[in-house]
């Protein structure tokens, strides 16, 4: 067994995207992730990457990234590192020898006593987390999906959980709608409206969302700031797809918006919509406008005939846990995990 890490060698890179395809060959839930290469090849912001390889013999059996976004860093500035793209048979020697090997990286670049996160593609926007409960579940795009040895393995390999994130399903929408729809009602009555996204100016309407989504989210646990270019990126492979009555916003009495929903059908499970991006504006919280527009969003679905919703990875027990009313089934769980280096 031996281990291979490059930057950019275009043979090498070439086997180590292709290895997930024969990894999960017989997984039907797997979905491929469309912005690896773009993000291998062409760079990520300001970042510094090394990628490895694990061979048995000629055949490839693991592969990962050791990554260090400078604009991720803890309270002390100090960065973080981070495995990303990581992959491996069922073999805790391979994930052993590979993972030792971005971590001796790791440590060359940031020093001891430094915090890793895995697993993370640059930061979380991109994708991070392993599915850890519901692997019996269909898989939604943009939601991990991974075998189910892969926590077990990261935890022998010494990380330990961190945050916890969970899907949740509502399979009923009325009695969500009944415990929405006073703040619905109270907002509009105060001179909040709704409204969908506008194809015909998209581009304007697509700063829109970059701008909203970056001010919602930035008190989230390991905020990075994103380009706008990036964030254009991410979501070009959705544009063709969006149903504009499916990304709505609301705005205040001055008709500025102050908050996003953003959802999309599920591919694989008729009749059902997921929820990907919900969110409003932090000098708009504590007044019932989220719920408002909880409370719209679900009777645009309910209209267009809907009959299940699923709430996306939502870190356990934040504001956005709280859209389902109480009244959602949790159907997977996702973990992000880290170690501290050792000197």
């Amino acid at each position: 067994m031996k281990v291979l890490d490059f930057d950019f060698d275009r043979d090498l890179l070439k086997r180590f995207l292709d290895f997930p395809q024969r990894l999960y060959a017989s997984d039907p839930n797997w979905l491929p992730d469309p912005d690896e290469e773009r993000l291998l090849t062409d760079g990520f912001s300001s970042s510094l990457w090394r990628n490895f390889l694990v061979l048995n013999g000629n055949e490839i059996v693991g592969r990962v990234t050791a990554i260090i976004n400078p604009l991720l860093r803890d309270e002390h500035g100090q960065p973080y590192g981070q495995l990303g793209f990581f992959d491996c048979n069922d073999d805790l020697q391979a994930a052993q020898w590979m993972v030792d090997g971005a971590l001796t990286w790791l440590r060359s670049k940031l020093g001891p006593k430094s915090t890793i996160f895995a697993p993370m593609n640059f930061d979380t926007w991109h994708p991070y987390r392993l599915r850890t409960k519901g692997f019996d579940q269909p898989t939604f795009l943009m939601e991990p999906c991974n075998p189910a040895y892969y926590p077990g393995m990261l935890e022998r390999l010494g990380f330990a959980p961190i945050t916890r994130y969970v899907t949740k399903m509502v399979n009923d929408l009325d009695p969500v709608l009944n415990v929405w729809r006073e703040y619905h009602s109270r907002a509009i009555s105060w001179g909040y409206s709704v409204r969908a996204f506008n194809p015909a100016d998209a581009s304007a309407e697509m700063s829109l969302v970059y701008r909203l989504s970056t001010d919602m989210f930035r008190e989230n646990y390991y905020f990075t700031d994103i380009s706008e270019n990036e964030f254009r990126a991410l979501y070009a492979g959705a544009a063709g797809r969006l149903d504009p009555d499916l990304l709505l916003f609301i705005l205040d009495p001055q008709q500025n918006p102050v908050g996003l929903c953003y959802s999309f059908v599920d591919h694989r499970m008729t009749g059902t919509v997921n929820v990907k991006t919900f969110g409003v504006l932090p000098r708009v919280r504590g007044e019932g406008v989220g719920a408002a527009l909880a409370y719209e969003v679900y009777r645009r679905f309910k209209q267009k005939g809907y009959k299940c919703v699923n709430h996306c990875m939502l870190r356990a027990g934040n504001r956005a846990d709280k859209f389902d009313g109480g009244l959602g089934e949790v159907t997977r769980e996702y973990t992000l995990y880290t170690r501290q280096l050792r000197s």
